[in-house]
């Protein structure tokens, strides 16, 4: 098949921009003819067969970027004829099937649903405003629309509930995992081994990971607050990310737990830190998928984290680790932290299999054979003068 695949950024170090890297390297790798429409291209394999098309993109104001992108990305592609157009996120209105990595109108609304100038501010404010109609333009449209891939069964049902995309409309392909680069460590010595001096443990204690560039959204808050009631526990806590820590750190002396929380900053490669760990914790109040939460997996790391993050789908409460239904609850958070140390040593071992079990099967290789599987579906109903689902 000949095949465009078009989003902004082309990279393996974001989310969007991740999916848009390793869908398209597999597309062509397969066979298909591939043309990436994107405004900027990075750590493109010069041995890919892949071409890229530079789409012109305004960055001021900021609110023009998608729409800007969208305009220049639909007039190159009018003049080309593809079996497949894949569009990230609505960047382009001329597709066959979007991925809908997110809904903008869910988190607008739960922004707006609080009190305070925050709140009010949102209905003006020119990003929230432009994004907010653009998403309605990219889903509301109705027979004629394209084919819509949700990453997540969260991201699924905001679809639904916003915008009344038909759930016939959607497939859920969840975001893919790197299994070779996210790994098992050999042993749990040599992981801990490879950590840098800052970051190192006593061998008794149990070490938990939190990784995350929004420290509030993504739980930390509470889940100092639960270690603080869990002094007695033999644990150690590592915090990755590139966030201000100032306030946390300030949290953390007041809880009287500041010597057991290690803060790392901003790391490029989280991996070793995920392989130390015996347990990544992640209480997110809202995440679309998460990558984070299969990478941890995928080392073989068992995962404590949100029923309500997208790639908690992919989990079992008790198989790969543990699922809160209330994250921001210290007091439940405290407890599934208290859970998981209270498993002996085969259980956790088991946990630790189950987890990298899970990721394999959600590599992006396998992802990949979904997305294809699609793509033939949607080209040939397309071939016969239909729409792209129905």
């Amino acid at each position: 098949m000949r095949v465009a695949m078009v989003g902004r950024y082309y990279n393996r170090q974001g989310g969007v921009s991740r999916v848009l890297a390793e869908l398209s390297d597999r597309a062509a790798r397969d066979g298909d003819d591939v043309d990436v429409y994107a405004h900027e291209v990075l750590d493109a394999d010069p041995a890919s067969p892949v071409r890229f098309v530079t789409v012109p993109m305004r960055t001021r104001p900021v609110w023009l970027d998608v729409p800007s992108f969208a305009r220049h990305a639909d007039r190159a592609l009018r003049r080309e004829r593809y079996d497949i157009v894949h569009v990230h996120d609505g960047q382009a209105l001329h597709a066959d099937v979007v991925t809908a990595h997110s809904c903008y109108a869910a988190w607008l609304d739960d922004v707006r649903s609080g009190a305070g100038v925050k709140g009010l501010l949102s209905h003006v404010y020119p990003r929230h405003v432009v994004t907010d109609q653009w998403e309605r333009r990219v889903y509301r449209r109705g027979s004629t629309g394209a084919a819509v891939v949700a990453i997540s069964r969260v991201v699924a049902g905001e679809l639904e509930r916003h915008h009344q995309v038909p759930p016939e409309r959607i497939s859920v392909i969840h975001n893919g995992v790197d299994i070779a680069g996210f790994r098992p460590a050999a042993s749990a010595d040599a992981a801990r081994a490879a950590l840098p001096p800052e970051a190192r443990v006593a061998d008794d204690r149990v070490v938990l990971a939190f990784v995350g560039m929004y420290f509030r959204r993504k739980g930390l808050e509470p889940l100092l607050r639960a270690l603080g009631g869990l002094r007695d526990a033999p644990w150690e806590l590592l915090v990755v990310g590139g966030d201000d820590d100032t306030p946390f750190r300030a949290l953390a002396a007041e809880l009287g737990i500041a010597p057991r929380v290690r803060f790392l900053g901003h790391r490029p490669d989280v991996a070793p830190f995920l392989q130390a760990a015996d347990a990544f914790v992640f209480p997110t109040s809202y995440e679309p998928f998460g990558l984070v939460i299969t990478e941890a997996l995928a080392c073989g790391t068992p995962v404590i984290t949100a029923r309500i993050a997208g790639a908690a789908e992919l989990m079992q409460d008790g198989r790969e680790g543990i699922l809160l239904d209330r994250p921001t609850d210290p007091d439940e958070l405290g407890a599934a932290v208290r859970r998981f140390l209270s498993l002996s040593s085969e259980a956790r071992t088991a946990m630790r299999a189950a987890a990298r079990e899970t990721a394999v099967g959600a590599s992006w290789d396998a992802q990949w054979a979904r997305y294809a599987a699609l793509f033939s579906e949607v080209a040939e109903r397309r071939h016969e003068g239909q729409p792209a689902w129905g």
